[in-house]
């Protein structure tokens, strides 16, 4: 019996872990990733955002000093980072649940 209510229990946080999962990715998928870089050109500053496309680096333009928010790019950049943390915490989780399920 105490073997089945830890099985359950394991079930049980396997299902959530998988919750958890499909919410934090969906999340991701939705915020920008890469990083804000910026180049000074004469006397203006331009910002751009790099980030990986397959093999290659991207630099997108995103405008001038004051023309965007730079504060709320910065923090759906550290939002990204955060969930992309968490969700390879979760994942090395559920791989160690799935192993001990199968026993």
């Amino acid at each position: 019996m105490n073997s089945a209510v830890i099985q359950s229990v394991f079930a049980d946080e396997l299902e959530r872990n998988k919750r958890l999962i499909a919410r934090y990715s969906e999340e991701a998928a939705g915020l920008p990733k890469g990083s804000v870089f910026l180049r000074k050109i004469g006397n203006q500053q331009y910002y751009y955002l790099n980030f990986r496309d397959g093999k290659k680096v991207v630099s997108q333009f995103l405008g001038k000093e004051n023309s965007f928010d730079i504060e709320k790019l910065q923090e759906q950049l550290e939002r990204r980072k955060e969930l992309t943390a968490l969700l390879k915490k979760l994942e090395s989780e559920q791989k160690e649940l799935e192993k001990e399920l199968a026993k």
